[in-house]
């Protein structure tokens, strides 16, 4: 497994490497030299004192003249004279040959990159924020694939070594029996890891006393265990759980709704019920008894406190009324005639 994650690294050091051939990196190399020497943004026209469109014969003529400047002859005592002349011998050679021409003219219009190795490979590419971004997903979720991949195999030595020393340790008994397994191979002293055998099954068991079979401990690696999956997953739960619990949220307001209406009609706030507007009622009727016959007062506002208290039928309450009244009348008249 490290030997195959070495030679993919190995391919794009080599990829990285050829992405430029040598053309490419004379010029490259050209342009930084001009730009030290003759000052930043020196082009290979600016250099021999041309325009971008000249032809070869402009190219020539203009060579003549600028080699004349900067013969070392005429320039003794001039530091870096020589380079500079022959750099312009390489600029001329290159602006003459079309191909060496159109490549120059790709840098020169697109930019150059100044780094060396995978920067010029980066800066030649340009790739966009997408591409960068869909790049480092895949890479990074290939990686942890291989790091799956290298802990799954692990896990698999160990769970076979568990299954076999479990098994060895619970030879020879039957049923279900526990035993306890090193947790290092051949080691005689220190941790060890219960277990349980059940025929050929090698159990784990938990402190609820429950139990699952050892080799649940090393699952089988997949994509969907990447982190590109597993932040997908866990975002989609995330806004699952936020929509049933707003949802749930407005079922409980409606039926909140739902019991403030009282036989089809909103009751809303201070508003009195029926049994409050019903003893009300009774309180009004006491006092309008209590005006009509002082001495009558006590028993009415008892009957209509009873009548609140009890919620007794209409009919009844009704006759209590009257037989109230009546009293009341028969009274009076017999205070009259005294």
């Amino acid at each position: 497994m490290r030997l195959s994650l070495y030679a993919l690294v190995a391919l794009v050091c080599a990829l990285t490497v050829l992405a430029f051939d040598s053309l490419d990196h004379e010029v490259f190399d050209l342009v930084a030299a001009l730009e030290a020497t003759e000052g930043k943004g020196t082009s290979f026209y600016s250099f021999l004192g041309v325009e971008s469109s000249a032809t070869n014969t402009q190219i020539s003529k203009a060579y003549r003249k600028r080699s004349l400047e900067l013969h070392p002859d005429k320039n003794p005592g001039v530091a870096n004279i020589q380079e500079r002349f022959a750099r312009l011998g390489v600029v001329t050679q290159i602006l003459r040959d079309s191909t060496k021409r159109e490549r120059y003219n790709f840098y020169y219009k697109n930019g150059v990159p100044t780094w060396k190795g995978f920067g010029y490979a980066y800066s030649r590419w340009r790739p966009g924020l997408g591409f960068v971004f869909v790049f480092l997903t895949l890479l990074t979720s290939g990686l942890h694939y291989v790091v799956l991949r290298m802990n799954h195999a692990r896990d698999t030595r160990r769970v076979t070594y568990f299954t076999a020393a479990a098994r060895k340790a619970a030879s020879g008994a039957k049923g279900r029996r526990k035993v306890r397994v090193p947790m290092v191979e051949g080691a005689t002293g220190g941790e060890s890891l219960e277990l349980v055998v059940d025929g050929d099954a090698v159990l784990l068991p938990h402190a609820d006393g429950t139990s699952t079979p050892l080799s649940s401990i090393a699952p089988e690696p997949s994509l969907s265990k990447t982190w590109p999956a597993q932040l997908t997953r866990g975002v989609w739960t995330k806004l699952s759980k936020k929509q049933t619990k707003d949802g749930e949220e407005e079922e409980v307001e409606v039926e909140e709704e739902e019991i403030d209406e009282v036989e089809g009609y909103d009751v809303q706030e201070g508003t009195p019920t029926p049994g409050a507007r019903k003893s009300r009622a009774a309180e009004l009727r006491a006092q309008r008894l209590n005006k009509e016959s002082p001495a009558t007062s006590t028993a009415e506002n008892t009957e209509g406190e009873e009548d609140s208290a009890s919620g007794a039928s209409g009919a009844e309450t009704r006759r209590k009324k009257v037989g109230g009244k009546a009293a009341g009348a028969r009274r009076r008249k017999m205070g009259m005639k005294k």
